[in-house]
């Protein structure tokens, strides 16, 4: 009898700890296309968005003019750029390169 409740039990923990571990829809940057969503910095051909986790990413948009999405809450959606390694910034922050196909405007990030 109890093998019988013990190996569904066994079973249904493998299956949860494998979802747990990848639970495949996350707002971190993949090589196939996401979306981030944060604050809009920087100026002239030098924007970062810095999501509320303190995580920043490096933006590159040859196609969009980020200057009237400074200081504004947006979300980005587009690809992560893998050929440049990120690195840390005084924080221990990640920061990656992140091309940016289109724009969402969330409006003034909140402080």
């Amino acid at each position: 009898m109890r093998i019988l409740i013990l190996l569904p039990t066994l079973m249904l923990t493998g299956i949860l700890t494998a979802w747990a571990q990848n639970p495949g829809s996350q707002n971190t940057p993949s090589s196939s296309g996401t979306s981030l969503t944060g604050c809009l910095k920087g100026s002239k051909d030098q924007y970062y968005l810095v999501e509320k986790n303190g995580h920043r990413h490096t933006l590159m948009a040859k196609d969009q003019d980020l200057k009237p999405y400074v200081n504004h809450e947006v979300t980005v959606s587009g690809k992560a750029d893998t050929s440049r390694t990120p690195n840390s910034d005084a924080e221990g922050h990640r920061k990656g390169f992140f091309s940016v196909d289109s724009v969402s405007d969330q409006g003034t990030c909140k402080k």
